[in-house]
């Protein structure tokens, strides 16, 4: 953590004209907390700075505070000087910060990280290019994972160019080092952006690609078939299609309880597979009420345990729309739009098209 942190939340507050105990109050915290915050003596969350930068107004300042460490920063400065100086270390740092973005991202969505994200990859890529020969491997395997990243933030930013792009690079990259997993993800994730841009067929077949490999973590495959199920539905394949291979990704979900997680896999939880399984389902409830029972069951679990940890991300909004569309069809409007409020909520506050 930058420790610039407690001074830059005590000016934000000070400059808001918030007392210690109003601004606790505002973040549902005690006075106690932020006391402690602002002169160092307890770590933030990424979740509290948030918060804080929410009620704040501080446009994620608090938040890349929280991610951008200024004693990895100097490391990767150095070694971006003096590339031949690169070693495991800075490797590790790399992965660290990689693993801060996604967790901010989770918590405030996908706009406020693109800018800093790109400034990273920079840093990355010009490292791959000069890096030791015995480095190279794991600077390279480094280097996929946020090429991967930057591909998910294209896709939420609506930038079919740049996803497409960094989607490319980070399949010649895990390619390269052999990282099943990885290449695997990629796939998926090129799946989901041909459903983002209506090409349907594209994501079936790139989702049946991805679970192609049997070697490939459990709990990435359950999500492929996830996906494809979900594409069948909106093809409009035949009821009995669709249900078998949501059955399977089901099955295949239950296995992943007992694998250990990819870095770049942390998502895959009950929670989110439950609210997987349920937008298929809610596709099928547009003709079919016991379907869409189904659907509002699962997306009803599903939302309220992701909400807890990730309740920010525009992301998580959109899967509040599909329980809207659920519960709509359920002929619940008043659930439906009290839902559909709280996606609002999130898309204002992430600026997320």
């Amino acid at each position: 953590m930058d420790p610039r942190f407690g001074a830059e939340l005590r000016r934000l507050r000070e400059s808001r004209g918030l007392s210690l105990r109003q601004l606790a109050a505002a973040v549902n915290h005690g006075k106690s907390l932020v006391h402690q915050l602002e002169t160092g003596r307890t770590r933030p969350t990424v979740v509290v700075a948030s918060r804080l930068d929410e009620v704040l107004q501080a446009d994620g300042v608090l938040s890349r505070l929280v991610v951008d460490a200024p004693d990895g920063g100097e490391r990767l400065a150095y070694v971006a000087e003096h590339p031949r100086r690169l070693d495991p270390a800075a490797v590790r740092v790399l992965a660290g910060l990689l693993a801060g973005y996604r967790s901010l991202e989770d918590a405030i969505g996908s706009g406020p990280v693109l800018a800093p994200v790109r400034v990273q990859l920079d840093t990355v890529v010009s490292l791959l290019r000069d890096a030791p020969l015995d480095m190279r491997p794991q600077v390279v395997d480094v280097a996929a994972q946020w090429a991967q990243f930057a591909g998910w933030l294209g896709i939420a930013a609506g930038d079919d160019r740049a996803a497409s792009s960094w989607h490319g690079r980070a399949l010649q990259w895990a390619s390269e080092v052999g990282n099943a997993d990885l290449i695997a993800t990629v796939l998926s994730f090129q799946g989901h952006q041909a459903e983002e841009c209506g090409r349907v067929p594209a994501m079936i077949g790139l989702s049946r690609a991805a679970r192609r490999d049997q070697t490939v973590n459990a709990a990435l495959r359950a999500y492929c078939l996830g996906q494809e199920a979900r594409g069948l539905a909106m093809a409009g394949a035949c009821f009995a299609d669709v249900v078998a291979c949501l059955s399977e990704a089901i099955d295949v979900a239950a296995e992943a309880v007992e694998s250990p997680l990819s870095p770049w896999g942390y998502w895959y939880t009950p929670a989110f597979f439950a609210v997987q399984q349920g937008i298929v389902w809610r596709y099928l409830g547009e003709a079919d009420s016991r379907a869409n029972d189904r659907a509002v069951e699962l997306l009803s679990a599903g939302v309220a345990a992701i909400g807890e940890g990730a309740g920010g991300a525009d992301w998580y909004g959109r899967q509040l729309i599909h329980l809207a569309v659920a519960q709509g069809q359920a002929g619940d409007r008043t659930s439906a739009r009290d839902t559909l409020a709280s996606a609002e909520r999130i898309a204002l506050a992430t600026s997320s098209r």
